[in-house]
């Protein structure tokens, strides 16, 4: 029996017009939308966040007008269930027409997706990641193709996309400028010995982890990942991926959030197809358990600034009970195995001309957001300046040091290790933590103003994937989480 599990409801907000200080956003119930769609995970014996250490990263989302009406339409991803798209009718309703269509997905276990003109006849596809492999989950990577007529044809095969690895993350982009989108696929990691070696283990070749750079020829995708430097190395543990041109000479960037200890990555784009990794070049510090990032040009200077989301929870008590950066001894440990500096917290990294980032969360006051998961920039207000929303939450606390603390008792450790009895009772003891969602108001000054509670609800939540469209077409934006 099922007894343990969360589910995830989507929230939908309108913004409004009527007081730009106050109340930014108003909830759109689902008795209006119609939307309602529950992404549910339970724990089994078999499966749950005491051998799955991403059970509850929750699933994604995307957004874009899939028959050209002139409205952005919904898709959303279950881990274990079936994925849905909703067609916008106007004014905040949408019509389920997931099985009309034919993309509610075959897959195990769904993460990240994304709308793309994949094959460039003027039609939003969209492209779905899915983890295989692991704990039994099957499956693969799937390509829905726009029939331009309301449905879709899975054709992930036919452009070679039927990806069988750990994904949870995916760009498309036109990395070589040949007038066609390129892919590039993020993979989460998986605990080995491999992945606790030295830094150079990320120039090792892993086929389910790290990153995947595949080169888009006449409606073919080929993996170019080795030859065009992208690394693939059992010590990568991705989350998150942004485009942009950092160094603003024409031609699409790559950073990619990495989850523990392993480095984030800066690919800078040489203009022959291959991409350099640059970070230790280019920054004074990354975060440790980098989650999603977004870029934004922040200070108005022409150049994109980058934000990496982390752990450091906000309130005190959650301070002194959270694991946090470690000891001197440990931080000593990874600067001899090759690795980078890194902190628990936020980074707001500034680009200077695309020389080099500096950075300053602490100063700009979004340092410490808690277990957050999806930085989104845009401008909500519509004063001119990037304003901030972060995605937060978890169904349960898994780095509790009091919890740690009776999990790594070597009686029960022994236990689970040994026999891999599903203890009830260790996943009771494991704290829950539904936390807001940030929502900051961005200023002149690079200070952040935290708007939570003032622009909408201040609701203890736990939320993953978010994306922002003008649902309605009244000029500003609206979110989906």
């Amino acid at each position: 029996m099922n007894k343990y599990g969360y589910i995830l409801s989507i929230l939908l907000f309108a913004a409004c017009k009527s007081d730009p200080e106050k109340d930014l956003f108003t909830q759109v119930l689902s008795s209006h939308s119609k939307i309602d769609f529950i992404n549910a995970v339970a724990d089994t014996k078999t499966l749950n966040a005491l051998d799955y250490m991403y059970f509850y990263d929750g699933g994604g989302v995307s957004v874009g007008d899939i028959n050209n009406d002139g409205l952005s339409d919904i898709y959303f991803t279950a881990n274990q269930g079936a994925n849905k798209l909703y067609l916008n009718k106007g004014n905040f309703v949408f019509e389920d027409i997931t099985i009309k269509a034919g993309v509610s997905g075959h897959s195990d276990w769904n993460t990240g997706t994304v709308m793309a003109d994949v094959n460039g006849d003027g039609f939003l596809d969209i492209y779905v990641c899915a983890v295989v492999g692991i704990y039994g989950f099957k499956g693969h990577n799937e390509l829905f193709i726009n029939n331009k007529n309301g449905t879709f044809s899975e054709q992930s095969a036919k452009y070679h996309l039927n990806i069988q690895s750990h994904a949870n993350n995916v760009a498309f982009f036109d990395y070589d400028k040949d007038g066609d989108l390129d892919m590039f696929l993020l993979n989460e990691g998986k605990h080995s010995a491999e992945s606790f070696g030295p830094a150079s283990n990320r120039l090792k070749i892993s086929e389910t982890n790290g990153g995947r750079l595949l080169r888009n020829d006449d409606g073919i995708f080929v993996n170019v990942s080795q030859q065009a430097g992208i690394y693939s190395g059992p010590n990568s543990y991705g989350l998150g991926v942004a485009v942009a041109d950092f160094n603003n000479d024409g031609w699409d960037d790559l950073y990619v959030s990495n989850d523990f200890h392993e480095d984030d990555y800066y690919y800078i784009n040489n203009k022959n197809g291959t991409f350099t990794e640059e970070l230790k070049s280019h920054f004074g510090k990354v975060s440790r358990f980098s989650m999603g990032n977004d870029v934004a040009d922040i200070n108005h200077d022409g150049y994109p600034d980058i934000i990496t989301l982390d752990m450091l929870p906000e309130e005190e008590r959650l301070l002194k009970s959270t694991l946090s950066d470690g000891e001197v001894n440990y931080h000593k440990l990874r600067e001899n195995l090759g690795y980078f500096p890194q902190f628990s917290r936020n980074m707001l990294q500034i680009n200077q001309q695309g020389i080099y980032f500096t950075e300053q969360a602490l100063f700009s006051g979004i340092a410490a957001t808690d277990w957050s998961w999806a930085p989104l920039f845009a401008d909500f207000n519509l004063d001119g300046e990037q304003d901030l929303l972060v995605t937060n939450g978890i169904y349960r606390r898994l780095n509790d040091l009091d919890y740690l603390q009776i999990f790594t008792d070597n009686a029960i450790k022994n236990k689970v290790n040994a026999s891999r009895l599903f203890d009830e009772k260790m996943l009771e003891l494991m704290p829950k933590a539904a936390v807001h969602n940030y929502l900051f108001k961005g200023t002149k000054s690079l200070k952040f103003e935290d708007k939570s509670g003032v622009w909408f609800p201040k609701t203890p939540t736990v939320s993953s994937g978010a994306a922002y469209a003008d649902l309605d077409n009244d000029g500003d934006l609206d979110l989906i989480i």
